[in-house]
């Protein structure tokens, strides 16, 4: 089938070869700090306690309001200034204070930066908090950490293996039980880095070398020292162990990501990470109108579990599905926006997954891409892993790691329904711009 064998090709491209540009951004003001904290919130009656204040229910309040965030990328200091940033919840996040808003998040919560886990229980907190207000959407980063779940034997590659753009290696402490980081672990973290910066960045090799802890392009081959290879090996086999058991089916933070939606729709907008393909509206099977999404919504959802998710990404279904998470082709083409728009009656489409300096609206208002790296690390050294504490430059000078901005920077986006139009306003932390 053609649309398989066009989808099949844009997978492969995106995920081994598109995703290591260097990305380059000014950083916008607002200074501080928080303290991080990986347990979720658990849910209160606060979102009803809030409307009764006003003398409303949830099921008659009428939404005039549309926060947008996009990608948090592993910044839980940042995704916690962004979503403060809109008013729409108390210090603590239990309380709702605009009762004719809601929040919508487009996904990647997770990678290019090293509080992926918190950054993730935090929006999961949100979205269990106040479960009629705050829609948080699968990013392809989220899809993959699931798909990597499964070990068939025809695998050729994981992402969370990869030595750029998915897992920072300081990110999988986050991940271990307590009690289990050694000096062992500290110094297997510190090779790995030095690695990536010296052999990876510096020698550009970013398809000959992998960060597995076995087989033939493991990053640890590059080590010299027997004892020190067989040590971060073995460090790098347990963290990665941890990591991906995190996101099994029998978790919280599993379940919940199970259960993201691919598509959010809210009258006549439409939000989802990556873009819509005129190519899903045209083959057979595909999507002819609203409905269709909401059904392969809910076909994902009964297949995402880690027994049957590989199997179901293989489908025409899970095809169609990872294309609306990485399509990026709106970018390109207006009257593409324009006819999609029209034949699923939409006014707006708001995508996240391509990060520039700040939020775009093309199309005459009808596309907004609002992935404006948001995480101070994806901002300041794109898709590498680059601690950022201070610049350190490549042993051959090829590549330096910036040391990342204390301040966050990005754009979000605000939709107000004013005369049954939709008014776009971009903010940022220092206020409406």
């Amino acid at each position: 089938m053609i649309f398989l064998s066009i989808a099949l090709s844009l997978v492969a491209a995106v995920v081994l070869f598109g995703v290591h540009r260097r990305f380059r951004a000014r950083s916008l003001g607002f200074r501080g700090s928080i303290e991080l904290n990986a347990t979720a919130v658990e849910p209160d009656t606060s979102e009803t306690a809030s409307l009764a204040e006003s003398g409303s229910s949830i099921q008659d309040t009428i939404i005039d309001t549309i926060y947008a965030i996009g990608d948090l990328h592993g910044d839980a200091k940042c995704a916690k200034e962004w979503i403060s940033a809109t008013g729409l919840v108390d210090e603590s996040f239990t309380k709702w204070l605009q009762p004719t808003a809601n929040l919508v998040f487009v996904g990647d919560y997770i990678d290019k930066g090293p509080t992926s886990l918190q950054t993730a229980l935090m929006v999961k907190s949100l979205t269990e908090t106040f479960p009629s207000r705050v829609t948080a959407l699968m990013g392809n980063h989220e899809m993959e950490a699931l798909m990597d779940r499964s070990s068939a034997s025809d695998r050729r590659m994981y992402f969370y293996q990869l030595p750029y753009s998915t897992v920072h290696p300081d990110d999988l402490l986050n991940y271990i039980p307590h009690g289990a980081k050694t000096a062992n672990t500290t110094k297997a973290l510190d090779v790995l880095y030095d690695l990536a910066l010296d052999e990876v960045y510096g020698k550009n090799k970013f398809r000959s070398v992998d960060f597995s802890p076995y087989g033939s392009k493991s990053v640890c081959n590059l080590i010299d020292d027997p004892d020190l290879a067989s040590m971060v090996r073995e460090e790098l086999a347990m963290l990665q162990s941890h990591y991906i058991a995190a996101f099994a089916s029998s978790t919280p933070l599993g379940q919940w990501m199970e259960k993201l939606p691919i598509t959010y729709v809210f009258e006549d907008l439409i939000f989802m990470h990556g873009g819509l393909n005129p190519a899903i509206l045209e083959v057979d099977g595909g999507i002819r109108s609203l409905s269709d999404l909401s059904a392969l919504n809910s076909n994902f959802h009964a297949h995402s579990s880690d027994s049957s998710i590989a199997s179901f990404m293989r489908t025409l279904s899970g095809q169609i599905v990872y294309d609306l998470l990485t399509y990026r082709g709106n970018h390109k083409s207006c009257a593409e926006v324009s006819g999609v728009a029209e034949a699923l009656g939409l006014s707006k489409v708001i995508v996240g997954h391509t990060p520039d300096d700040d939020v775009r609206m093309s199309c005459g208002g009808k596309f907004l891409a609002i992935d404006s790296a948001l995480g101070r690390w994806i901002r300041k050294n794109g898709n590498q892993y680059c601690r950022g504490e201070e610049t350190k430059v490549s042993q051959n000078g090829r590549y330096a790691c910036e040391k990342i901005d204390e301040s966050c920077g990005g754009q979000i986006v605000k939709m107000v329904k004013k005369n049954g139009e939709w008014a776009v306003e971009l903010l940022s932390l220092s206020g409406a711009i």
